[in-house]
């Protein structure tokens, strides 16, 4: 029996309920990360509400890069015995490993640096990031569909039928809660005023220097201050962090579309962030929610005058598009035009 699935743009496209696929990526939530590629466990949990099953096959490239070579006998494998329709991956580098078997078509979602390639302290690409945008040109050419998560992306990759669908938020994890009561559940004082900062600090794309003298600068101004970095705890807390906090804070070198922004969006959580990425479309015109430019006293002074205001945003009405389940039916209808195509 055949279910029809929106794309987001048309109804043609039909989709049968037992259409299985490989998903083959880096970034998934572990027991050492459990936080790290959480957005693609639950993009791939919202497909499943869709009728689709999946299994995944995650490279530990974090734990040895040696891994991705070990990956290749497993996904051969894995096809052998699964019966899958198609295969999707997430990232460039995971991508190259599922192309490497011609039995399924493929999808490749890429996700930021490998194709803007990644950056250095001094914001130059580094040769790895170089690497990253060579092979990610070449896959896209290789793979039946491509999506991407903003317009620069497709721009760099030069290829027109690469769709930009950025990945979605849970507006049922991530809804707006009491802050006193987020506080007290983290432990957090109830006085303080509190700057997330949703990345982990060594990360250097993420550029934590600047976001610490920013932090530093505001807190002359703002008595009890403080910066909060999430560490090696559950994506389910989050919102309780995101509801805790008083401002999100982001200064990275280079994004596709960030998850924290669209994730503070969605508890009303104001925003203080460079211009990078989507992050000027999400934030949009919304109320205390300030766009800045890379100095450490630009940012300051909007952190400041935040703290200053104490009043949450109005970002969750702005959100919607970007729910988990708008996000798997635009990717659904990508799936049901790659297998009619076949």
């Amino acid at each position: 029996m055949a279910s029809r699935i929106a794309d987001g743009k048309s109804a043609k496209h039909t989709m049968r309920h037992d259409c299985k696929i490989l998903l083959v990526t880096n970034m998934w939530p572990s027991t050492a990360s459990p936080g790290f590629g959480s957005f693609v466990q639950e993009q791939a949990e919202s497909l499943r509400t869709l009728g689709f099953e999946y299994d995944v096959l995650f490279i530990n490239g974090r734990e040895s890069r040696w891994n991705y070579l070990r990956s290749i006998r497993q996904l051969h494998r894995l096809l052998e015995k699964g019966h899958y329709d198609l295969v999707h991956a997430h990232f460039g580098l995971s991508g190259c490993v599922a192309r490497l078997q011609i039995r399924v078509p493929l999808v490749v979602t890429f996700h930021g640096d490998d194709v803007l390639g990644r950056l250095k302290k001094n914001g130059r690409i580094a040769l790895t990031g170089r690497f990253f945008q060579i092979t990610s040109f070449a896959l896209a050419r290789q793979a039946q569909a491509v999506i991407v998560q903003n317009q620069q992306m497709k721009r760099k990759l030069r290829l027109e039928r690469a769709e930009v669908i950025p990945c979605g938020v849970d507006l049922n994890l991530f809804r707006p809660l009491d802050q006193l009561e987020a506080r007290r559940k983290l432990g957090l004082s109830a006085e303080k005023k509190y700057v997330l900062f949703p990345y982990d600090p060594a990360i250097e794309g993420k550029c934590f220097p600047l976001a610490e003298a920013a932090v530093r600068r505001a807190a002359l101004e703002i008595p009890g201050l403080e910066m909060l970095c999430v560490l090696g705890r559950p994506h389910a807390e989050m919102p309780f962090f995101m509801n805790a906090a008083d401002a999100l804070i982001l200064t990275s070198f280079s994004e596709g579309s960030p998850v924290a922004v669209k994730e503070a969006m969605a508890v009303n959580l104001p925003i203080v962030a460079v211009k990078v990425g989507d992050t000027a479309d999400l934030i949009g015109q919304t109320q205390g929610c300030h766009l800045v430019p890379r100095d450490p006293a630009a940012i300051a002074a909007k952190i400041a005058e935040v703290c200053r205001s104490g009043v949450r945003t109005k970002g969750r009405a702005s959100i919607a598009p970007f729910s988990m389940e708008n996000i798997a039916r635009r990717i659904a209808g990508v799936y049901a035009r790659v297998l009619e195509n076949l």
